[in-house]
């Protein structure tokens, strides 16, 4: 697996955004979560999911592949009883058969290899287990045609992986699956609107040969769009629920 956060994690967990507070919400209701719930948080990165279910539930398991981004993980939440940092996949978990209550996945299925992961979906979780898939995505048009000719023009070419193959309702074994929709507003100044830009793993680093013209590039989106220095614009929490067909 090739490392693509390995110069990412500090800008990953800094400029990231959250998922709506209503969308995490919806998680619990719908999947009953409780303290009696152990959670695996599969690509939990440096823990932006994660830390919505730790200390809410009896037990979440952090599985983060890239060494990066996991050790911003064992930075936040090392000696905490409720959460274990496990260096696995979502292909290769290493955790017990009939062990997970709800499988949670932020940001991350789109580099999942579908087959291997739907097996090992269906091994550790248990009977009538949860699957809880977030992603962040942007709603303003405008902005996002901006944004879009940026990546368009800097961004390193996508690794084959990164598409899935399967539909997402493969990964729940039906087509019944709750789509949920949460929007939200935010606002950025020019330091956090380029460390989101630079936290996506196809985008240029402080090292890069383009960078300077990224950066460039990247200002003239800022002050275009910006009002006295703040740039404010919506987003939207998609979340998909079911429990798994097995």
């Amino acid at each position: 697996m090739s490392r693509l956060y390995d110069t990412k994690a500090e800008k990953y967990a800094k400029y990231r955004w959250d998922y709506a507070a209503q969308a995490i919400a919806a998680i619990f209701d719908t999947a009953d979560v409780s303290a009696q719930t152990v959670v695996a948080d599969l690509g939990a990165g440096t823990g932006i999911l994660t830390r919505h279910f730790v200390g809410k539930t009896k037990l979440v398991y952090a599985l983060e592949p890239e060494d990066e981004m996991r050790g911003v993980l064992e930075r936040v939440f090392s000696g905490n009883r409720f959460c274990q940092i496990i260096n696995g996949s979502a292909e290769h978990s290493g955790l017990a058969a009939h062990s997970i209550d709800l499988i949670s996945v932020g940001q991350a299925i789109h580099w999942f290899e579908p087959d291997a992961a739907r097996k090992e979906f269906l091994r550790i979780l248990k009977p009538a287990g949860w699957l809880a898939l977030l992603r962040n995505y942007g709603t303003d048009p405008v902005y996002e045609k901006a944004v879009g000719q940026l990546f368009e023009k800097f961004s390193k070419p996508e690794p084959a992986a990164r598409i899935s193959r399967q539909p997402l309702s493969f990964y729940f074994g039906n087509d019944s699956y709750q789509k949920l929709l949460f929007p939200f507003e935010y606002t950025l100044d020019w330091e956090h609107f380029l460390g989101s830009l630079m936290s996506s793993a196809l985008m240029p680093d402080e090292n890069s040969l383009n960078y300077d013209e990224f950066k460039t590039s990247a200002r003239e989106i800022f002050d275009i769009l910006s009002l006295n220095g703040q740039l404010k614009s919506t987003g939207e929490t998609e979340l998909l629920i079911s429990q798994v067909t097995f």
